[in-house]
């Protein structure tokens, strides 16, 4: 279920103890736990990209995570705000050899809802995704719940 653009049981972030960092959601906290499970390094939004040609709205564009072992820009979205869109059509656009590197985790990219839907048709046919740099939350929230420590349903 959507409620204002986040879905209804992903709470706002806040400080995890266990990987002594702060998130904006339960998600991020949860992909970053599972990195660790299966030894990966992450950083979590360590750079900014800025558009520097534009003066107004999104200028800049943050990914939530980088994994240096894979060369991977990760952003996690429980939904796609067209503020959200206009960053990622920017970011393919200033910077296509990092939008490469890109990957996002959705919910439920095989849901077939109308919602998972049109976010589907933005990320293939107007970002031009490859489909296996689109991963599902849900799928790793259901194989990985009770094996990892502290995981935030």
């Amino acid at each position: 279920m959507i409620k204002r653009g986040r879905i209804a049981s992903q709470p706002k972030g806040g400080f995890r103890k266990d990987l002594d960092c702060s998130f904006r959601s339960k998600w991020e906290a949860n992909m970053a736990r599972y990195w660790n499970y299966i030894n990966i390094a992450w950083y979590y939004e360590p750079h900014e990209f800025e558009f520097k040609s534009i003066k107004r709205g999104n200028r800049f564009y943050k990914p939530d995570f980088y994994l240096p072992k894979t060369d991977k820009w990760v952003e996690i979205k429980g939904y796609l705000s067209s503020s959200d869109k206009t960053k990622l059509r920017r970011f393919k656009k200033y910077y296509p050899k990092e939008a490469e590197k890109f990957q996002i985790v959705i919910y439920d990219p095989f849901s077939k809802s109308v919602e998972s839907g049109k976010v589907m048709a933005f990320l293939l046919d107007d970002l031009k995704m490859d489909i296996n740099n689109i991963l599902s939350y849900k799928q790793i929230n259901d194989t990985l719940f009770g094996l990892i420590k502290n995981w935030e349903v």
